[in-house]
């Protein structure tokens, strides 16, 4: 039987495992606000595209007063996707926001809005639909009952100063790094040049 080399690739997937007990891939940072009311769902929605007559937009910013937000392990090496006051998470990555005590909803319309179809609009996300058995409201309403908005962009927000854990992608419970501390950018040879 012929031996082969392992592939460069191989390797360093060898030596992430060696010195972290884990490939970035494998994992997933869970971001935590510090402080209450720092997260925010964000949607985006849209009844017809741009351009196209009757376009209506608006966007939904529901905050929280807990909750998680969460990176792939692929972005750990890169300090600039965890700089800044605000970090952007998808809402589909992780293991779930656990989004907790609902505290305010604002509503920012744009397009051809009247004032009886805001208020019918903040009455089905707030109360969800007369016609729907089940009574969604929400994102459960956007999601499973309605036909009339289509998603443009969703996303958390979550508001620092952060916690950071670095938490196995498919174990909830198996944290391999508490209070992980991003990498800082290297701006002291810049600074020295200028």
């Amino acid at each position: 039987m012929e031996k082969t080399k392992p592939s460069r690739q191989e390797k360093q997937n060898l030596v992430d495992n060696i010195k972290h007990g884990f490939r970035p891939e494998d994992v997933v940072v869970r971001i935590t606000p510090l402080h209450k009311k720092s997260i925010t769902q964000m949607v985006q929605l849209y009844n017809v595209p741009v351009g196209q007559p009757g376009h209506r937009f608006v966007e939904v910013n529901e905050t929280y007063r807990f909750g998680y937000g969460y990176r792939e392990g692929d972005d750990m090496d890169y300090p600039y996707a965890w700089n800044g006051d605000t970090l952007y998470c998808d809402s589909t990555i992780g293991h779930g926001a656990e989004l907790d005590d609902l505290c305010s909803v604002d509503f920012n319309y744009d397009g051809d809005w009247t004032d009886e179809q805001k208020e019918d609009f903040e009455d089905k996300w707030y109360n969800g639909d007369p016609e729907d058995n089940d009574g969604r409201s929400g994102l459960g309403w956007v999601y499973d009952y309605q036909d009339t908005w289509q998603i443009e962009d969703e996303q958390l927000l979550v508001d620092g100063p952060f916690k950071f854990d670095v938490m196995d992608k498919t174990h909830y419970n198996k944290i391999y790094i508490e209070n992980w501390q991003p990498p800082k950018e290297n701006n002291e040879e810049e600074n020295k040049n200028d």
